[in-house]
């Protein structure tokens, strides 16, 4: 399977309560492949079924896809219809810290590039209600190169122990629940030594609504499974609602590899949904278009620094134009631990973990090797 794939979602069922509390599988679950493998996943606790807040990437990209259409005079419906889209997205303050002292130095402009690399943070998180803040379940860094030719999703395992800036040594999710999105973010910079430009948060309706907007999607299943009573035979199945594709990419009890197969189920339903997006169906009919790109939108908030005229900045400047183009990774881990306190963690692979710093920074993702 290609690397161009982009896993997304988290479990089906909700966390405990305490940040970093959740369990890492056990170290004998073993990926298919290298390069496919997602470092172990929090085992959830049985009980309450949720549905998690996701579709990251997909938004980001879709808008840009969105305004590189609008702002290229594809139509002034199209136009009209990305702008109400971008108008949707909600922006907050505090969702980023851009002057903490000790903050990594700006990225220059490599020699013969225009532009230095942009790294965006993406988060879902698993806040259960209004007054909690809740954990980012879902923690992403989507790198795009300084030739806005490429784009990379590196997912950060939710167990991964690392320093968080005033809070000593845990899981990564903690620090949204301790700090919110600027100290995930901080931690992020300081584990990576790279700044990241902006913050995006997305919820779970965004998936189904975008779903049902494109009128379903088509992947192929490696292998069967049952979930909620729908089954999901070997061979090509068609997702034609966002609940459908949802039950699909959200389980994986039942399947041989476990997370790693739910990992690339979402890896397939993310592609199948991009490809929709730019297929003929859709940008052929203005109705189709507008309500996907509106959909995004309105299931999307960023930090007040990304504005619409960024993304349409960004959306000028982009080079991408096939899934060929977007490679996803996850960040490097070195196997399991346990904490003094009894928590199983995914531990950080150190050596590797400074080569990514590196290719972040230097803006050599295309070289860079996990």
């Amino acid at each position: 399977m290609s690397d161009d794939r982009l896993p997304f979602f988290g479990d089906e069922q909700g966390p405990t309560d305490e940040p970093g509390a959740d369990a890492p599988d056990s170290a004998d679950a073993k990926a298919p492949d290298e390069t496919a493998a997602a470092a172990a996943p929090a085992k959830p606790r049985r009980g309450r079924k949720r549905l998690r807040d996701r579709w990251l990437l997909l938004t980001v990209l879709g808008l840009i896809t969105a305004m590189i259409l609008g702002v290229a005079g594809v139509g002034a419906y199209y136009t009209k219809s990305a702008l109400d889209g971008m108008n949707q997205v909600k922006r907050e303050p505090g969702l980023i810290d851009l002057s903490y002292e000790g903050r990594p130095a700006e990225v220059p402009v490599a020699e013969g590039e225009k532009y230095p690399p942009l790294n965006i943070a993406l988060m879902g998180t698993d806040q259960r209600t209004t007054a909690e803040r809740g954990r980012s379940d879902v923690l992403m860094i989507l790198h795009i190169s300084g030739d806005r030719k490429s784009a990379y999703l590196i997912s950060l395992p939710r167990d991964y122990w690392v320093p968080i800036p005033g809070h000593g040594t845990a899981k990564i999710n903690a620090a949204y629940s301790w700090g919110g999105a600027a100290l995930s973010v901080k931690t992020v910079e300081q584990l990576l030594n790279v700044p990241i430009d902006h913050t995006a948060l997305i919820n779970f309706e965004g998936f189904v609504n975008v779903i049902d907007s494109i009128g379903g999607v088509s992947v192929y299943n490696n292998h069967a499974s049952t979930i909620d009573g729908v089954h999901f035979p070997e061979g090509q199945v068609e997702l034609n609602d966002g609940q459908t594709a949802l039950l699909f990419v959200r389980n994986r009890y039942g399947l041989p590899n476990h997370d790693f197969d739910r990992t690339q189920r979402q890896r397939d339903v993310i592609k199948a949904v991009v490809e929709k997006l730019l297929s003929r169906g859709v940008l052929t009919s203005p109705e189709t278009f507008r309500d996907a790109v509106t959909s995004l939108g309105s299931n999307f908030t960023v930090d007040e620094g990304l504005t619409n005229e960024k993304i349409i900045e960004l959306g000028m400047q982009m080079r991408i134009t096939s899934g060929s183009q977007i490679r996803s990774m996850m960040a490097p881990w070195s196997g399991y631990g346990t904490s003094r306190d009894g928590q199983a963690y995914v531990e950080v692979d150190q050596a590797k973990i400074k080569l990514l710093a590196e290719a972040l920074r230097n803006d050599t993702m295309d070289t860079y090797q996990r």
